[in-house]
């Protein structure tokens, strides 16, 4: 038990599990609260919509400028009570359900352009509709069902904003801190000895792929969360000054020890390994407990042995590394000071001006930009509108009782990928399945009694602790919560139950065949395309790396940065497409081999040049010499990706061999594999894409 305990409090301790935890505890806040006082005030009869409302505005507060996620929730809070009214009023004439539904669909599949926080929006009104479908077929009064909807929402939004004035800027020290503990699993990943078989090496690349994949996002979602909060703040921004040099850091420290995994090891290296995850996991720790230092000394001193020590290139190459990695420590640990220092300056909260927006039009613009058939998000749209129109038409005219489950699960499950359409529905569904069952047991044995309440409020607080990080767990929660807190009264629960999971199944079945049939935007279509992107991308990196070899540059080191960030996203996005398509129906296997190749080839591609660049400095290389070796990858890598988007083989492989064994001669070190590294990445990746062109061409 005290193992268990000790997991559970580790898990706890991170980064995206504080943020989980905080949003959990502020909605169950929010939620519990309708539910334990309106009883004993005798507003019994609104507890439960009160509930519903609170739970849908807590949905769409889901992160960034204060101003957005205000704006969001009040629009739920005050158009969620109105569309639940009208949808008690539409449900009479099965025509006027199906029209309000369809434009519902249309508005709240398009608003999918402006981010996360607009698609949770439109779903989340959507559901209120639909709420409101259901109360007016069971003849229960609408007025009391709005007016505890809309009041739970505006108690969701008081309780979010007394702790954003408590702790302003937590949410983004808990982002950073993810980031720092990526970096760390970077690190162990990267650590990881191998036994010298082929299986184990090729396990060590997937797992250092994963970790490096994992790393950047949480490096990413930290920047756009930071960038947000910086465009609505006035003055200096000192905290979000700190917290971008901490981030800053944390990045070059994980490309410093990506260049360690491509050299072999030396005998200290395992212990250096150590003291570094050691000092990132601090760095996070510290950014949580919004105190601590960094274990540094045994560090320094390790780094000092070693400098005193280094003789082979070898060692050199690790020498680099850590030289790297430790001044990029002792800049965290300045910012931790300059950020702790500043904590108690009050003042600050009023730098953060709540009526700054984004620029006039911004909004309109990104609609209009979407208003066409060649937007995929205009297409999911109209498919939303389509689907969710006929089943409120036909739960409307047959008066089904529990209908709203049909559109509601179609609402919820289609995506404007199919691929994340099929993984939704299957989540949906097997959650469904297991929080039905959960739901007859509750409604079966505690119904009106006290742990009837008592379950709500832990499905609430699950619900808000799952639902974005495990969203089957969370259907889990949610839908015997939604069962609880919408179901009517019934001489047979277990019936209604099987009724509820039958119209679910069919939901989801409708969404996938919308998916499949209603302008479907296949990921097989645009593969190639994302493909020849993520070359291109990291060509652009690989050049730069390759041109600043010759001498330092500072200017040239920050466009190198801002390249790796982009040939790193780049990749990812092709990885990503990658794996939608593997959900897609037939059609998809000739892709998959040729496809999956060429994304292990970027993959080392990047990886390698990354560890190039984080060599700069270290050596001259002759400019004729490097120039020969870089206008034949650079043409080399273009003809692969314009070979990709034409779907044609590329040219012959170009004669590396003489300029590659001149220029690694010339460089010596660690730079010297490195180049043969590249050469072979690159031959290879020629390789792949001539069997994807082929194989493409075949779809």
């Amino acid at each position: 038990m005290r193992a268990l305990l000790n997991r559970l409090r580790k898990l706890l301790a991170s980064g995206p599990n504080r943020i989980a935890l905080s949003t959990a505890l502020r909605g169950t806040m929010a939620t519990a609260v309708p539910l334990v006082v309106l009883p004993h005030i005798g507003l019994g009869a609104i507890a439960y919509p009160a509930v519903l409302g609170a739970l849908a505005t807590s949905m769409v507060d889901v992160g960034g400028p204060y101003r957005t996620r205000f704006v969001g929730m009040l629009i739920q809070a005050l158009g969620g009570p109105s569309l639940l009214l009208l949808g008690s009023v539409a449900g009479e004439e099965w025509w006027l359900a199906a029209l309000v539904m369809a434009a519902i669909g249309i508005v709240s599949g398009l608003i999918r352009a402006l981010g996360p926080g607009g698609a949770s929006l439109g779903i989340n009104t959507a559901v209120a509709f639909l709420v409101g479908l259901q109360v007016g077929a069971s003849g229960a009064p609408s007025a009391p069902w709005a007016g505890g909807y809309g009041a739970g929402g505006l108690l969701t939004i008081v309780v979010a904003l007394s702790f954003w004035q408590l702790r302003p800027y937590r949410r983004l020290e808990q982002e950073a801190a993810g980031a720092w503990e990526g970096v760390a699993a970077l690190v162990v990943a990267i650590a990881v000895a191998e036994d010298g078989s082929v299986v184990a090496r090729r396990r060590r690349e997937q797992g250092i792929a994963a970790a490096h994949d994992a790393a950047r996002n949480a490096v990413e979602q930290a920047r756009a969360s930071i960038g947000a909060m910086r465009a609505g703040t006035a003055g200096p921004g000192r905290t979000m000054a700190q917290l971008v040099v901490l981030l800053n850091a944390a990045a070059r420290i994980g490309a410093a020890v990506v260049a360690l995994s491509e050299v072999a090891p030396v005998p200290d290296r395992p212990a250096a390994m150590a003291e570094l995850v050691a000092a990132c996991r601090a760095v996070a720790k510290a950014l949580l407990d919004g105190k601590g230092d960094l274990p540094l000394a045994d560090f320094r001193r390790r780094f000092e042995t070693a400098r005193a020590a280094a003789g082979t290139a070898q060692d050199r190459a690790d020498l680099l590394a850590w030289a790297q990695a430790l001044r990029h420590l002792d800049n965290a640990e300045e910012a931790l000071r300059l950020l702790f220092e500043g904590r108690q300056r009050s003042w600050e909260l009023l730098q953060l001006p709540f009526a700054h927006g984004l620029p006039k039009g911004a909004v309109i613009g990104a609609l209009r930009t979407h208003l066409t058939p060649r937007s995929a998000v205009f297409r999911h749209a109209v498919r939303v509108a389509g689907v969710t129109a006929l089943e409120t038409a036909m739960l409307a005219y047959f008066r089904l009782p529990r209908g709203i489950w049909l559109p509601m699960t179609s609402l919820i499950v289609m995506q404007p990928e199919y691929g994340a359409t099929v993984r939704r529905a299957l989540e949906r569904t097997f959650g469904t399945i297991i929080g039905a069952a959960l739901a007859g047991v509750l409604l079966t044995s505690v119904h009106g009694t006290a742990f009837y309440d008592a379950a709500i409020g832990l499905l609430l607080f699950l619900t808000f602790l799952l639902i974005r990080r495990r969203y089957s767990y969370g259907i889990t929660c949610l839908t015997p919560l939604i069962i609880l807190l919408i179901g009517m009264s019934s001489a047979d629960p277990w019936f209604d139950l099987a009724e509820r999971l039958a119209y679910t199944v069919a939901g989801a079945l409708l969404a996938l065949a919308a998916g499949y049939l209603l302008w479907p935007a296949w990921e097989r279509e645009q593969l190639r395309d994302r493909l020849a992107a993520a070359i291109g991308a990291v060509g652009a990196y690989l050049d730069a790396a390759l041109s600043a070899m010759a001498a330092p540059d500072p200017e040239a080191e920050t466009n190198i940065r801002a390249l790796r960030r982009q040939a790193e996203i780049a990749v990812a996005n092709a990885d990503a497409g990658f794996q939608r398509m593997l959900a897609e129906p037939a059609r998809k296997t000739p892709l998959i081999a040729a496809g999956f190749a060429l994304l292990v080839y970027l993959h080392r591609l990047c990886r390698h040049t990354i560890a190039l660049a984080a060599q700069l400095g270290t050596v001259a290389a002759p400019p004729e010499l490097r120039g020969d070796l870089q206008r034949l990858l650079m043409a080399a890598l273009d003809d692969a990706a314009e070979a990709l988007r034409q779907a044609r083989s590329p040219a012959a492989r170009p004669a590396f061999d003489a300029p590659l064994a001149e220029l690694a001669s010339a460089c010596g070190g660690a730079v010297a594999p490195l180049l043969g590294r590249l050469v072979s990445d690159t031959t290879s990746l020629l390789g792949a894409t001539a069997a994807a062109a082929g194989r493409a061409s075949q779809v």
